[in-house]
Formats: C-alpha cells, structure tokens, sequence
C-alpha cells in the first residue's frame, strides 16, 4: 500500500503543512488506497515533507507526487483541460507556492508566535519551548528576508496576501470548482492554502486576508472537503 508521510495534525487540520494537505488532497482525488503516517522532516528526503512511498520508491516533494500518481498510476487529474486552463493552472500554483506560501509564513510564525509556539512545541518543557521555538523563528525570519517579503511592514506582506485571495475569489467566481464542474490538481493545490487560512487562528491577520471574508472561498473550501 501507498504511505504517505506528512506533518502530524495540528490547528484543526490533519496536516498544519499547506503542501502536506495538497498531497493529502491530491491522493485523496485519485481514488487510490493509501496510509496516512506523520512524520518527521528531518528524517525525510531533501528534509522537508509530504514524501510518498511506494514500496521501495520514495518520492518527495508534493509536485513529485502528483506526477508519479499521474506517470506510474495513470491518475487523471488534468485530462479535461484545455492547453489555457493548463497555463492557468501553473500561473495559480506559482500564486500560491511561491508566493501566497510566504505570507502564510509570516502570518503564522512571526505575528501568531504565542500560538504557534504552544500549538507545535507544548510537549518540549516550557523553558527548553522558548529557546526551541526562538531558533527556529529566526530561520524563519531569514528565510523570509531572503525571499524578499521579510523586507516588507507587516501592512505591506498582508495586502500582498489580500491581493492573492482576491484574485482566487474573482477568477473562482460562482463555479463549483476552478474550472468548472469538475475538479482538477488546481483544485487540490487551491484548498489547501485555503483551509491553512480558513481553519487556524489568527490575532493579527486583517479581514482583507481571510478566506473567511471571502464566501465563494468559504463555500469552496466545504465543497471540496465533502
């Protein structure tokens, strides 16, 4: 059987990883049987998860998975696309992997640390919990000074994110899923940068930044989980 490995649940969510819920969400889609095992990063290919196994195959990174599912296991995901909506769909998952990702980062990790810290870290005894927690949101600030956000105020990163989710909304409008009635690995990639906003809380995230602002969003996120 399939394993896929992910990061424990967490926040309300099965997975706290927007590319561990993609994955979810993808295999899910494709009808397969497959176990569900949390998992450690540090342990992982590339050190980072969702990683699937396939018997002796390990296959990392949630973009790998989705085109070993389609190459050795002849899932469909995107065969009722047109060459449009195919270039569509690159455009809206740059979108989110590369940039929606990263105020989502930053939302969770450097303006909800308290929550956070207590959320991931409470089985680390309290004193070693702040200096765990403290090295690794300084990794996290560098990492979001080098990919040029972290350069930004706080205002500034939040309307980068409130004009990505208005941009989702608008293109999604009144349709059941991105391209119409039947979904696609768009569909997979949307949700789960949507549920990691929707479902976990936020002291400081704007209105213009919530999915929970958005009612098509809201509506679309519960229509996929059914």
């Amino acid at each position: 059987m399939l394993k896929l490995i992910v990061f424990s649940p967490a926040m309300g969510l099965i997975s706290p990883s927007p590319f561990s819920m993609k994955a979810i969400a993808l295999m899910q889609m494709s009808g397969l049987e497959y176990e569900f095992v949390p998992g450690d990063p540090r342990k992982a290919p590339k050190n980072k998860l969702p990683v699937l196994i396939d018997g002796q195959r390990t296959i990392p990174d949630s973009s790998h998975i989705q085109h070993y599912l389609e190459r050795e296991k002849q899932v469909d995901y995107d065969g009722h696309l047109t060459p449009e909506q195919r270039a569509v769909t690159l455009s809206f998952r740059a979108l989110c992997e590369d940039h929606l990702y990263w105020v989502g980062v930053f939302d969770r990790w450097i303006m909800n640390a308290d929550y956070v810290r207590e959320e991931f870290f409470a089985a680390i005894p309290a004193p070693m919990r702040k200096i765990v927690f403290n090295k690794i949101q300084k990794d996290i600030r560098r990492n979001l000074y080098g990919q040029g956000l972290g350069r930004h105020t706080p205002d500034e990163i939040y309307a980068f994110g409130a004009a990505d989710l208005k941009a989702i909304a608008d293109y999604l409008g009144d349709k059941p899923f991105f391209f119409g009635d039947r979904p696609a690995s768009l569909d997979a990639i949307l949700f789960a940068f949507l549920i990691n906003n929707l479902v976990p809380r936020s002291s400081t995230r704007p209105a213009a930044f919530s999915v929970k602002s958005c009612p098509n969003l809201v509506a679309y996120c519960e229509r996929f989980i059914e």
